[in-house]
């Protein structure tokens, strides 16, 4: 993932620039009793960057990002989670699981 703001991040005393995003996420889709759907997230952003053809990580830099339910969540996180899962649902239905 690219980062839409890159970070400047001083590791041994020298300031780098991490222009990505090293992505664990996970996303517990669920139906509740009266047929609709809704969602767990629990994302993970790792400032990364590439030097040299090393990746470097800044794990003490990483974001997360925790929702227990879609409600009360904005417009571009339901917007995400329901790609995410159209995604998802186009590779059920082309495997045919």
């Amino acid at each position: 993932m690219l980062a839409t703001n890159p970070l400047q991040i001083e590791i041994d005393g020298q300031t780098k620039t991490f222009d990505h995003y090293s992505l664990n996420l996970a996303i517990t889709g669920k139906y509740n009793g009266d047929g609709s759907t809704d969602a767990n997230v629990a994302m993970r952003l790792v400032p990364t960057r590439i030097e040299n053809g090393e990746v470097i990580t800044a794990d003490d830099s990483a974001v997360g990002i925790v929702l227990g339910t879609l409600d009360g969540a904005d417009a571009v996180t339901q917007q995400a989670v329901g790609a995410i899962q159209a995604a998802l649902q186009n590779y059920i239905s082309a495997k045919g699981i």
